[in-house]
């Protein structure tokens, strides 16, 4: 693991880490789908609660839309500030 966090380019540390983010975030909206057919008024819009199930699933899908735009973000700054951090990493002897 050390060794790919050594040599990986900034795509594939972006990638990684957005795939595990946006995993985790999708699991998530799927179990808020349970609690959008079960209770839609805990879903709010503008401080409006949903009325019915379709409208907490336009939250969810809102949600998710803007929370994956900020994982975007945050996958690139923490992928080039581990570029960053890893040039003061001791170069590996042959």
């Amino acid at each position: 693991m050390m060794q790919y966090l050594r040599t990986a380019s900034f795509g594939a540390l972006f990638g990684v880490t957005f795939t595990v983010a946006a995993t985790f975030q999708v699991a998530m909206t799927l179990f808020g789908l349970i609690g959008a057919v079960l209770a839609p008024g805990i879903f709010k819009m503008n401080g409006a609660p949903a009325s019915s199930p379709v409208q907490a699933i336009g939250v969810l899908v809102f949600l998710l839309g803007v929370c994956l735009v900020v994982n975007a973000g945050i996958s690139a700054a923490g992928a080039g500030l581990w570029l960053g951090v890893r040039r003061f990493f001791p170069s590996k002897k042959a």
